[in-house]
């Protein structure tokens, strides 16, 4: 299926081409041809198929109001439908939550970002950054932004950067134990802007105790 998401507030209408085998039509305007979008029967959205060939068929997709990844099926003769599983994304993203909250200084968290309108677009990004002062990143992207893994439509997986390579832009100081919220896109570069905030944490370093012993039943 191609493509296999698209944005909620799309502006122009959308169109997606199914692929296989087996596709006919049975009288000359198609108009059993149906194409189905949904994930339960008392949600169904139906729009009419056009028939390309007999390994393809183009579905208007329906308009759509919420971030969210919907079953497409078709039928050729307007009451069996395929069961093929698969899916097309309405996305819109938005970040509820990222766990944990804690990130290492050496940069070895992976975040779980989580949301909602997130989809399997292979563009996936996580971007750090703070409200009140722009940062800037060393190493791979300077506006501190990682490819982000999607593991459903309401989660995505980061990696972060180490503590030292988290600077503010207009004095090149480290962001140090100031928040850094975590925003994230599935397609290009307009991320989202949440109010989710990481912290570094520096691991405790045990230096000595203040008793040697103490009673067996205490």
């Amino acid at each position: 299926m191609h493509p296999s998401y698209g944005h909620v507030k799309a502006s122009r209408e959308q169109v997606v081409e199914l692929r296989g085998t087996g596709f006919e039509c049975f009288d000359s305007e198609c108009t059993d041809l149906k194409c189905r979008f949904g994930n339960h029967p008392d949600q169904y959205i139906y729009t009419q198929g056009k028939l390309v060939s007999g390994e393809a068929v183009e579905c208007k997709v329906p308009e759509y109001t919420k971030p969210d990844v919907l079953e497409v099926e078709i039928t050729i003769n307007g009451e069996s439908y395929t069961s093929d599983n698969k899916t097309y994304g309405f996305f819109d993203p938005f970040v509820l939550d990222a766990n944990p909250r804690l990130i290492a200084t050496d940069g070895s968290t992976q975040v779980a970002i989580q949301g909602i309108g997130f989809v399997d677009s292979g563009q996936a990004k996580a971007q750090y950054g703070n409200r009140t002062r722009n940062l800037v990143c060393s190493g791979e992207s300077a506006d501190c932004s990682k490819k982000a893994t999607f593991l459903d439509k309401r989660t995505l997986l980061a990696p972060t950067y180490p503590q030292s390579e988290v600077k503010y832009r207009d004095s090149d100081k480290s962001v140090m134990w100031d928040p850094v919220h975590v925003d994230a896109t599935v397609l290009g570069d307009e991320f989202t802007e949440n109010e989710v905030a990481l912290f570094y944490y520096e691991d405790p370093v045990l230096t000595g105790t203040n008793i040697n012993a103490a009673p067996a039943n205490l």
